[in-house]
């Protein structure tokens, strides 16, 4: 299965499994559901409004463009743009876009890789889309190819809490560094993945840097092995979080 590589806040790097073609043809089919039930919803009430959408008049007209039109050919960037990176369709299957350098997309990639729907999918039946998807490595359609973008799967935080070992606190525990609380869920979860991808691929060089950026954050002079402080400081944040609580 083909990965990219993800620069996390701390500067390291984390990697992530590209989407399939399977999996995007099934984010658009989820798309496509919800446009027409918008479709269906605006038809309802241009329908209590007593205004007929087919209608050659005026009034039909700028309705048809501002309330059903432009919402349905903007959907997905602007969703992209808001949602970072993810439709609908794409959040419910937990996959994203990204640059191919992992990180996140510019205002302009958004765009391009919008406008090169009207290539990949409403101009060629999606056939253009899928064969350039189903012949390159990134599993890009040609608006991905122009704009440097691809989809990327989002790992599942159960899935990662499930995979670590669960502290279990005695009544008698007691944090070695309390500072941890300076740290967010989202920096305590990027250490859980470190540790989960050096037990994976036995990358030594993501613990060192996790654990050297950690100490720098909170000011720690420590001379154990860095998984050991990085488990340590995992089960001092849970123990001192979940106090709070």
């Amino acid at each position: 299965m083909n990965k990219i590589r993800i620069e996390t806040s701390q500067n390291v790097f984390i990697e992530f499994s590209l989407a399939g073609l399977g999996e995007r043809i099934l984010a658009f089919i989820l798309d496509f559901i919800f446009m027409s039930l918008y479709t269906w919803a605006i038809f309802v009430i241009a329908d209590n409004l007593s205004i007929k959408l087919l209608r050659n008049d005026n009034n039909s007209i700028l309705f048809m463009i501002f309330f059903w039109l432009l919402p349905l050919s903007i959907y997905s960037i602007i969703q992209e743009i808001f949602f970072n990176g993810q439709t609908l369709g794409k959040k419910i299957l937990r996959i994203k876009v990204v640059t191919t350098r992992g990180r996140q997309p510019s205002l302009t990639q958004y765009m391009v890789r919008w406008l090169f729907r009207l290539i990949d999918i409403w101009g060629s039946m999606g056939i253009v889309g899928i064969v350039a998807a189903a012949t390159n490595k990134y599993h890009q359609r040609v608006g991905d190819l122009a704009a440097g973008t691809c989809l990327i799967k989002l790992k599942s935080r159960t899935e990662l809490s499930q995979q670590l070992i669960i502290p279990d606190f005695h009544e008698l525990y007691s944090p070695k560094y309390t500072q941890v609380t300076l740290l967010s869920d989202s920096d305590v979860n990027l250490i859980k993945e470190a540790i989960l991808t050096h037990r994976k691929y036995q990358n030594e060089e993501i613990l060192k840097a996790f654990a050297k950026k950690t100490k720098e954050i909170l000011r720690i002079e420590n001379t154990d092995k860095d998984e050991k402080f990085l488990n340590r400081i995992v089960k001092d944040y849970t123990y001192l979080t979940s106090k709070e609580d």
